[in-house]
């Protein structure tokens, strides 16, 4: 009995443990299922509301049930949604299977997949309105392009591709999606085991079914792969696999006698003939942001907008076939100034090599005793501009920053998003005309670029207080019902205006008979011509084709010249009408030239790969990330709606070989020029040091010493006005005061010629202190290194108790140093 006992009790433990492992088991299974089938409903609505999205994006429609009925087309489009979607779904339900056994592992991964699916739906919803201002999805290109979001293109393009209205939007839908997936499932849990299988096998049939359904559709309908590809993919495989171009692996010479230098090529016969003695005394360039030809009215532009531009048209030359280089406003500073083309790269020259030495229009007019200057509306750090205009021969250089207004600066910057305010063109114009005005008796080269016409063409503002206001009692005048396009419009008039003022200027100042004024775009703007807004998204001719004028009573006579080309060719024929030599580093033509080629090339490196270049009257347009070739008879199709290439017969190699013969050349070139200036071990030595100063004498004048590598080289005294401040108020206001008249202090570094550090340590310090008035302090305007500019972003004092450097300069109000960071010379260390 006792052993019997024994035997029962011994097999009901173990009885109750199997139990318990098969109760444990099944719950495991039931929450892998349940969890599984919330993965797998959320993942079905997910596509089918990034089918909602592909809709919008293929078929745009403005009402709800234009909307809804464009549904069925984006599911039939949405083959690369429903892989991503699909995948997600799948791979989910792996790693959910793998860490079924973990509570804690299955949560992660159901977690992980529901942040998956929000930033799929958000990165789906903004692609609706990415496609249609980029005319493709998000690239890293473009994010390069936005300066990794820290610029105004980036802030203003991503701010309209999901505003506060759409962002309202995306939340209740993803919300919905969320919620109705959750609940979708419930009913699927009470399935028998037969039935979950059942289910299982009918929701992978229909899966399979609606892909290979969707990828038949995307054939079939042959469309564009911007409008179907999956925003993320497109992303990933922007940024991974970006393969080599086929222009730069296509058999070529990298010495294309298109792109020649001046030193490279023979010398060239003008058709320009000068009057005896040549007027010309004084250059005015006048360059507008983001403006195509087609929208100046003595190019055929149909809105009054320029009446400025038109009132001098009898005595201009229009070169109406002139083209930008890359739609980007840094590519053409650097084309304008140093008449070449730029690196084949999607960072731009002054971004990568600012300090490059370089032969500039700038620097030599400086040389031939010309004043020189640059006026810019907006931020010149944009892309490093400020840095490379350091070494170019400029004056002065005066952005935003250094304006003084009746209007307030437009400001759009924050901690996050950088170089985004800028001022009215109007205020610009101003700048501009004051130091025209400064010493008459030298000559003066001076550029002004305007802002307002840049993307997002803000127009709320005191800006346009000078605008005639419309019929309905509002500033701006109704040229358009579309609202952007309106803007800009108007923004474009400010810009004709301001331009207006400085050659009335010019004119009473007796000055315009004697200054050749030179009018361009630094690029065109597109408003969906082709499908896509902004100005770096194609190269169509409303992205890169632009005006150029040349204003001079006793030169032109309301002459329109047809020669092809660009902005390299800019500075080229400046020199040909001044009669100077062109320098041989420069690949740009006189657009007088007798033998110039009629043939231009431009690149856009953010959409894709394009190249392209214009000849006579044909225009070919190569997107090497797709393979896609255009071709277009500007004379016959000036709207570029016709492609003439034909896959089957055209003759491709022969089309792209002008491309591949610049673009290898070009890449040599650059290549070339920055290793040459790397070996110039010469130009790494530090032979001076100047420091522009003034200061506030309080029984003595403040003194700093300049300390190289420790050593102390120089002990400088700054005098200035005595003090009477009785508040750090009014010491402060003394100081500022006091900077206006700073004098330049000469430091000789031939003694340490490769520094490695530089110290200006303030020494004397004073104060009246115990009520009574007076402070001594010290303010440095400016730090010049072998005759270089140092930009304020390599200066800092060691303490902010000691003072504090702005765009200014820096204020020194108690005993500390000022550091300069290398290298002090770019490239050098």
């Amino acid at each position: 009995m006792s052993i019997g006992g024994s035997r029962g009790s011994a097999s009901r433990p173990e009885s109750g443990l199997t139990q318990s492992k098969a109760g444990t088991v099944s719950v495991k299974d039931l929450r892998f299922r349940r969890r599984s089938l919330r993965v797998i409903c959320t993942g079905l609505l997910s596509w089918l509301l990034l089918g909602v999205y592909r809709g919008a994006i293929i078929d745009p429609q403005t009402t709800v049930s234009g909307l809804l009925g464009t549904v069925p087309k984006g599911l039939a489009s949405s083959y690369y949604d429903l892989i991503v979607v699909t995948s997600l779904t799948v791979t989910t339900l792996i790693l959910l299977f793998l860490t079924k056994t973990s509570r804690l592992g299955s949560a992660i991964v159901v977690l992980l997949f529901y942040v998956a699916v929000v930033v799929s739906l958000g990165w789906g919803f903004a692609n609706i309105n990415l496609v249609k201002m980029l005319g493709e999805p998000f690239t890293f290109q473009w994010l390069v392009y936005g300066d990794f979001l820290q610029n105004a293109d980036a802030r203003n393009a991503m701010g309209d591709a999901l505003n506060i209205k759409d962002f309202a939007t995306l939340s209740g839908s993803v919300i919905l999606v969320l919620i109705l997936g959750y609940a979708a499932a419930s009913p699927c849990q009470r399935l028998s085991a037969a039935g979950y299988g059942a289910f299982l096998g009918v929701l992978v049939l229909c899966v399979g079914a609606a892909i290979a359904g969707s990828g038949h559709h995307v054939r079939a309908e042959a469309l564009p792969a911007a409008q179907i590809d999956n925003p993320i993919l497109y992303f990933v495989e922007s940024t991974l696999l970006n393969p080599t171009p086929v222009v730069l692996t296509m058999n070529a010479s990298t010495n294309d006698p298109d792109v020649a230098s001046v030193g490279e090529r023979p010398p060239e016969t003008s058709t320009f003939k000068a009057p005896t003695p040549n007027p010309i005394k004084n250059v005015l360039i006048f360059m507008m942001e983001s403006v195509p030809s087609k929208y100046i009215e003595t190019f055929g532009g149909k809105y009054p907008i320029t009446p400025n531009i038109k009132s001098y048209a009898k005595d201009s030359i229009r070169f109406d076939n002139i083209y930008a280089h890359a739609p980007s406003t840094h590519y053409s500073i650097f084309s304008l100034l140093t008449s070449m083309y730029n690196d084949i790269s999607y960072y731009g020259m002054t971004t990568r090599y600012p300090y490059l030495p370089l032969d500039s229009i700038s620097n030599i007019l400086g040389k031939n005793n010309f004043r020189t200057g640059f006026f810019w509306s907006a931020d010149s750090r944009f892309q490093r501009v400020d840095e490379f205009f350091l070494n170019k021969g400029l004056d002065v250089i005066e952005d935003y920053r250094g304006q003084k207004c009746g209007t307030p600066t437009f400001k759009l910057s924050s901690e996050q998003w950088k170089n985004m305010d800028y001022n009215s063109d109007l205020c610009t114009a101003q700048s501009i005309i004051d130091w025209m005005n400064k010493d008459a008796g030298k000559p003066f080269f001076g550029i002004m670029f305007t802002a307002m016409t840049h993307y997002p063409y803000i127009t709320d503002s005191p800006m346009f207080s000078k605008m005639a206001p419309s019929s309905d009692g509002n500033t701006l005048v109704h040229y358009s019902d579309d609202q952007k396009f309106n803007a800009y419009l108007n923004a474009l008039k400010v810009g004709d205006a301001a331009l207006g003022e400085i050659l009335e200027s010019l004119k009473q100042s007796g000055k315009l008979d004697s200054t050749l004024v030179v009018i361009l775009g630094d690029h065109g703007e597109a408003f969906g011509e082709h499908g896509d807004y902004i100005h770096a998204s194609a190269i169509y001719e409303e992205n890169i084709h632009i005006p150029l004028i040349m204003i001079n009573k006793y030169l032109f006579h309301d002459e329109v010249a047809h020669p092809v080309g660009g902005i390299i060719d800019i500075a080229p024929t400046i020199f040909d009408i001044l009669g100077l030599p062109l320098p041989k580093q420069w690949q740009g033509r006189s657009l007088f030239s007798e033998q110039r080629p009629n043939k231009t090339f431009f690149f856009n490196p953010w959409a894709g790969f394009l190249f392209g270049y214009r000849e006579n009257d044909r225009k070919i347009i190569f997107n090497a990330t797709t393979g896609k070739v255009e071709e277009y008879d500007l004379k016959a199709d000036a709207d570029e709606r016709t492609n003439l290439f034909k896959v089957d017969t055209g003759d491709r190699n022969a089309l792209l070989q002008p491309i591949a013969g610049w673009v290898q050349s070009q890449r040599q070139r650059m290549a070339d020029l920055v290793t040459a200036a790397a070996k110039d071990t010469g130009r790494c030595s530090i032979t001076s040091l100047e420091v522009d100063a003034a200061g506030i004498n309080l029984r003595g004048a403040p003194r700093f010493d300049v300390v190289v590598d420790g050593k102390t080289i120089a002990e400088i005294d700054v005098p200035g006005n005595e003090s009477v401040a009785s508040t750090p108020e009014a010491a402060m206001a003394e100081l500022m005061q006091a900077s206006t008249v700073a004098k330049p202090f000469h430091i000789d570094l031939s003694s340490v010629p490769n520094p490695k550090t530089i110290e200006l340590r303030y020494t004397n310090d004073l104060w009246g202190g115990g009520g009574k008035a007076g402070d001594r302090n010290l303010y440095i305007k400016s730090v010049k290194v072998n005759g270089q500019l140092v930009p304020t972003t390599r200066l800092h004092v060691d303490e902010q108790s000691h003072g504090y450097t702005d765009d200014n300069g820096t204020a020194m109000y108690s005993n500390g140093s000022l550091w300069v960071s290398g290298p002090f010379v770019e490239g050098c260390l």
